[in-house]
């Protein structure tokens, strides 16, 4: 085998990990984002076990990142494909962290549930989901277009968030509320934008391994 035929074994090999990593961090945010909306106990527990799994993945990848890195020595494409997936990766387990920050507010919530409160969790929660799983695609495919939308998307999720907190300090104020359960829908709330916010970095990750540029600095 040639050092260029060891180098593409050993990128194939990591980008297959990312993406089963990627899938899985996905994969627990949906079980996470259902556990809340259907007030599911059980599955909210599920989603908090399968974490440490996610967390596992992450430092795999990253002990063969930085193993290519120092054996094959990539250059110029090769080098950025690696140095981001060493990057992204990080958000990738922030991402199944929040699932799991997600599951743990509902079994908080679990006699507190209040249907009124829903609607305003509901569009953030389709939202990042739609953006964590562009943001995949983009990966999948290093596709600088679609990390731009994912890029793109993340006003909405901000301005959505604005909108929960004005929604549960109203309901606050006209005492419609219990005010534990504010406190939980507005943490979740905010785990929803967080999760936006990796999105957005791996988006950037990903045009960073097209361009050589990461917002607006040329690292190589």
């Amino acid at each position: 085998m040639t050092l260029r035929q060891a180098l593409e074994q050993a990128v194939e090999a990591l980008k297959t990990a990312v993406v089963a990593m990627a899938d899985m961090a996905l994969a627990n945010l949906r079980e996470g984002l259902k556990a809340f909306k259907t007030n599911d106990l059980e599955l909210a527990r599920r989603v908090i076990q399968l974490d440490d799994e996610v967390d596992r993945m992450e430092e795999e990848i990253a002990r063969d990142a930085l193993r290519i890195i120092w054996r094959e020595q990539p250059l110029a494409g090769d080098l950025r494909l690696v140095t981001g997936i060493l990057k992204l990766i990080t958000d990738l387990e922030r991402i199944g962290d929040h699932a799991s920050d997600i599951a743990e507010m509902t079994l908080h919530l679990e006699d507190l549930h209040n249907p009124r409160l829903m609607p305003i969790t509901t569009r953030m929660a389709e939202g990042v989901e739609a953006m964590v799983l562009k943001s995949i695609q983009a990966l999948i495919k290093v596709d600088q277009t679609i990390a731009q939308s994912v890029i793109d998307a993340d006003d909405e999720i901000d301005q959505l968030f604005q909108k929960a907190v004005n929604k549960i300090a109203l309901e606050l104020k006209q005492d419609k509320i219990d005010p534990n359960e504010a406190i939980y829908v507005l943490m979740v709330a905010k785990y929803f934008e967080r999760v936006g916010d990796h999105a957005v970095n791996i988006a950037e990750w990903v045009v960073f391994m097209v361009t050589g540029e990461h917002k607006q600095t040329p690292l190589f």
